[in-house]
Parts: structure tokens; sequence; C-alpha cells
């Protein structure tokens, strides 16, 4: 009997690990490999959907049904045969970023006193769970009420402690109040799960994410501030001007970066910290933030202590309003593609700053293949000079709308033209009436 208890407890065990009340679930991950290769078994598709339903959807933890639920625009319910189409079409990719998903276990080992720490600097701190899955590409980290879904599929790389710092930043997001959604706040709660995570991780986010936002912002600081604070008097809903979220980003110093937003709340809280004496103190008023209001986001960033004395007036005199972008002679035009007959034919000019000599092939990746960008068979031809090619029966993407990229030599993802009447979410946009 003894020994029956033991063997469940080391089952338990291996299906999570535990600290405390949080639980870091990693086992929905092993069973979508289980399911993975048991598809590739066979050509049969009603077997290769039975796999996928027996061995991951039936077997899935609660992160597993949020993907389902979760993972189709549209609110639309994701079958066992959409995994089916990711495992067949997006197959390189997933093998691709296999190992990097192999050291889940590990990285759970690192979490456990990470969020130790976390918690005894912040008391108040809410004990959850954090979900790894494989999803469909449609989220890589999702906050619930005091749950975490991870779409790893769309976070896992090289990095042998990739999910740590995710993890740490979109667990922060559990604990915020909410935000009123407009450009400041949002930057100031983004910016805050950055801080939090490096003072938790206790690792500089310039060494975690080197060339990244952080890094860039640090060396062109007094230019990004001096961008951003055009458009601190937003109140519009969810109208970011390309400072959140992946899209093309600002234009600082001649130099493109993206999710700058993210390092100016960042500095805006690092600020607030560093001139606080109590430092547990901080942490808790920082990961409180009321920004529910547009006024109560400017009273944080006031508190800061960030704003430069130059600009002290102008912020505290602003008054919060729509504001417009004007960008001189753009024309917007769909963009990407076209609809014939029957076919939708995609379109993509090579930048004049590449030099076409080094490009390997240039493919299109988007909701209609796993957002994967090696699938060859999205393949573009170059037809003329710098114009690429492809047509693609409107029958093989099967949903109405999607979203797209250009991609070259599989990781050169192309940001969307600034002319673009056609974009969503930072991505190229595709309706088939």
């Amino acid at each position: 009997m003894k020994r029956k208890c033991w063997l469940y407890l080391c089952t338990l065990l291996f299906a999570t690990t535990i600290h405390a009340q949080t639980v870091f679930h990693t086992k929905d991950i092993d069973n979508f490999f289980q399911a993975f290769d048991s598809v590739q078994t066979t050509t049969d598709q009603e077997k290769q959907i039975a796999f996928v339903q027996q061995l991951y959807l039936d077997r899935g933890s609660l992160g597993v049904k949020y993907a389902i639920t979760h993972s189709v625009d549209g609110g639309k319910i994701a079958t066992a045969k959409y995994w089916v189409d990711l495992m067949t079409q997006s197959k390189e990719n997933i093998i691709r970023i296999r190992p990097y998903l192999n050291n889940l276990p590990s990285q759970m080992r690192i979490l456990e006193p990470k969020f130790k720490y976390f918690k005894e600097q912040y008391p108040d701190f809410v004990e959850g769970n954090v979900y790894f899955v494989f999803g469909l590409g449609m989220f890589g980290g999702r906050p619930e009420g005091n749950d975490l879904f991870i779409g790893s599929e769309v976070v896992a790389s090289e990095k042998p402690d990739w999910a740590v710092s995710i993890v740490l930043h979109e667990y922060v997001h559990t604990l915020q109040k909410k935000s009123n959604n407009a450009l400041l706040a949002h930057c100031l709660n983004e910016g805050a799960c950055d801080f939090i995570a490096e003072v938790i991780n206790q690792k500089n986010l310039r060494d975690s994410y080197p060339n990244g936002y952080i890094d860039f912002g640090y060396q062109h600081e007094k230019a990004v501030w001096k961008e951003f604070k055009k458009f601190i008097a937003s109140n519009e809903k969810g109208k970011f001007f390309d400072w959140l979220y992946g899209t093309k980003g600002r234009n600082i110093n001649g130099l493109q970066m993206k999710d700058l937003g993210y390092f100016m709340g960042y500095k805006i809280c690092k600020s607030y910290y560093d001139r606080s004496t109590d430092k547990k103190q901080a942490i808790k008023d920082i990961i409180e933030m009321d920004v529910s209001t547009d006024e109560k986001a400017r009273a944080f960033l006031l508190k800061s202590g960030y704003v430069p004395k130059s600009d002290l007036k102008l912020i505290q005199n602003m008054s919060f309003t729509k504001v417009i972008e004007h960008k001189k002679g753009v024309k917007l035009i769909q963009y990407g593609y076209k609809l014939e007959k029957s076919q939708v034919v995609f379109t993509f000019e090579l930048p004049k700053n590449i030099d076409k000599s080094q490009v390997q092939y240039i493919t299109i990746a988007g909701t209609f293949n796993g957002w994967n960008p090696q699938n060859l068979d999205y393949k573009m031809t170059n037809i003329a000079n710098n114009i690429y090619q492809l047509s693609l029966p409107m029958s093989k993407l099967k949903e109405k709308n999607h979203e797209f990229k250009f991609v070259i030599n599989g990781d050169n993802w192309q940001s969307v033209p600034e002319n673009a009447k056609n974009t969503q979410n930072g991505n190229l946009t595709l309706e088939i009436p």
C-alpha cells in the first residue's frame, strides 16, 4: 500500500512542479508531442484527428480547455482538426522548437525560488496556476484572473531560460488592477510587468534581451521620451500609435524599433522604485498602481520623478484628448494581396535597403499556416526585379478572415507598411468574400 502511494506521489510531481500553491503545469506539452508523433505515423486524417483528440485534448488541463476556446478568431471553438492542420502544415517549425520545450522542467526549477522570492518582496502575492500549452498561435502569455496561460509555440526560443522572464512578466498582470486602456496607462501597466520581472529575476533585462527594446531605449532615451511625450495626452482606448504589441514601431534617430512603450513604462516604474527608500512598498505601489483613469495615470507618472524638469508644466497642464498623428502625403491602400477569380494573389516588393543577393527565399506566414515562416508551400516567386508573388486557391485558406506577414529567409519578419489600411494586431489582414 505504501509503495502505491509513493508511486502516485511521484506521478503527480512529474506532471506538475509545485511551490506552495502556485502550480506550473507542463504535462500538456508532453501530451502534445505524443499526439504530434502519432499523427506522423499515418496520412489518414480521421486517425490523425482521433490521435489529437485522445492524446492531447481529452487529457488536457484547464490550459488546453482555454486554448480550445481562445485560439480561433470570432469566438469559435477549436477542434482537434485545427491541431492536425497545425501539425501537418507547420511540421518543420514544430520540430525546430521542440528542443526549446524539452527543458521546461529545468526552467520550472528556476522559477520555484523566483516565486518564493516574489512572495517575500510582495507579501500580498496571490497564488495561481501557470499552464504551458501548445495553442494555435493566437496568444503568447494570457492572464485570466489568478491563472496564466502560456502559448508555448509562440514564445519558446533557443534561450535556455526563455520561460523565466515571460512567466514573471505575465504573472504580474494577474496581480494588477484594471487599466483604462489608453496609451499612458497601458504603457505603465506593461512597463510595470517588465520592471517587476527584472527585480524578481535579479537579472537586467538588457542582458536577458540584448539588442531588444530595453537596450535600444537606454541608448536613445532622450529621443524616445521626446517622441513619447507627444502621445501621452491620448485618451483613446486601444490606440497605441505603434508604441506597443509588435507593430512596426517608432522611428527614433533614424532607426526603427518596436515596443518602445514597454521601455517608457519600465523606465517610469524604475524611476519610482529608485527614488523610494522602502523598496518593498515601492514594489507594492508599482504592482497595485491605479491607472483606471487618465488622471490617475498622469499622477503616477509625475510621482515617479521621471519627467524632466523642462517638461513638468507640459505634463501637469496637458488635457487628455484625441491625439492625431499627422502623416503627410500618406495614402492608405490595401496592401499585400488581391483577389482574382478563385485565387488569392500575394505580392511583395523587396525594400530598397535589403540587398537582393542576401535573399535566399521569401515566404508568407499567417493564421492559415500556423505562422510558420519556414513552410515552403508558401514560398514566393521572384517574378520581376524586386517583385515576389504567390497565388493560392481561396479554398486552401478555409476561413474568411486571416492575418499574415511576409518573411525573408525564415526569420526576417517584414513590418507592416505605413500606408497599409488592411492591418490588425500589427499584421496585415486578408478578407475573402
